[in-house]
């Protein structure tokens, strides 16, 4: 299936008694799946079908459902006038406009008083509308999907792009952490000689060396960044996977713990080439996360 956006439109149109209806979906982002249908009186009885129908077919996302009718044929009408009701009418007017020596009345004035003309409509037949209704869904929700593939394909190609920077951050920071390392100890070591000089004395340095290890183990990123190397394949792969209802839940969390992972390094790794790449990575990760919400 591919990566699947939840923005999407789709149309389609049917007919049923003499009747023309249109159909719109509008799908947007949400955590899981709800729909709200907007559709004439006649068909508003198959709104638990349509959410059924549309719940398996989009599976997550905010969806407006509506229904318009859009024309209908004059054999649909009944147009009854109730011609005696007017007569009488139109007799009483004429004899109060006598009475007062007022202009005569005219057919609006009369039809103002009484409900003398009734517009019915004909029933539409509830099996034809409910399968004419389906398939109108049906056809909308695949026109809405093929939008949503071609807005995910977009998300796809910005996805890979971002987790570039990401990679060639991480790559960028295992090359320098053992010169950051290094100077980190050279300057550790500085301070014990100026403390020596300060103190006089002979200091031990078999505890100067176990303290070094203890610093370095603390400074050292290799876990973080091997475990930022192994979420990027998980992404990727997860981008890729061919029916996956959960991908967009995936990707979130995946794009969490990327954020944490570049946070530690960030707090661990204190060196200010360093710094510039977490901010950087971190900046490409927020834009990640957003783009996520919007995925199936």
């Amino acid at each position: 299936m591919g990566i699947l956006s939840m923005t999407g439109f789709g149309t389609a149109s049917f007919e049923v008694s003499g009747r023309a209806y249109r159909v719109e979906l509008k799908s947007v982002n949400h955590r899981n799946f709800s729909m709200r249908l907007h559709a004439p009186g006649e068909l508003s009885r198959f709104e638990t079908g349509v959410k059924q129908q549309l719940r398996a077919a989009l599976v997550r996302g905010a969806v407006d459902a509506h229904v318009q009718l859009e024309s209908m044929d004059s054999e649909a009408r009944t147009v009854a006038i109730d011609r005696d009701g007017i007569a009488v009418m139109m007799t009483a007017l004429n004899e109060i406009a006598r009475e007062l020596d007022a202009p005569p009345p005219t057919l609006e004035a009369a039809l103002r008083f009484g409900d003398f003309v009734r517009v019915t409509t004909s029933t539409i037949d509830e099996d034809e509308a409910k399968g004419a209704l389906t398939a109108a869904i049906g056809d909308a929700a695949e026109a809405l999907t093929l939008m949503r593939r071609r807005e995910g394909e977009a998300l796809k190609a910005d996805f890979l792009a971002r987790l570039g920077v990401l990679e060639r951050a991480v790559t960028e920071v295992e090359a320098s952490t053992p010169e950051i390392l290094a100077g980190m100890e050279a300057r550790l070591r500085e301070k014990v000689a100026r403390s020596r000089a300060q103190v006089g004395g002979e200091l031990d340095e078999a505890r100067i060396a176990a303290e070094l290890v203890v610093f370095s183990d603390r400074a050292d990123v290799t876990e973080e960044c091997v475990r930022v190397k192994t979420h990027l394949e998980r992404f990727v792969a997860t981008i890729d996977e061919a029916d996956d209802s959960e991908r967009g839940k995936r990707l979130d969390f995946l794009s969490q713990e990327l954020l944490r992972e570049f946070n530690t390094i960030g707090s661990k790794c204190r060196d200010a080439e360093v710094a510039t790449l977490v901010v950087d990575a971190k900046v490409e990760l927020e834009k990640i996360r957003e783009q996520v919400q919007n995925i199936v």
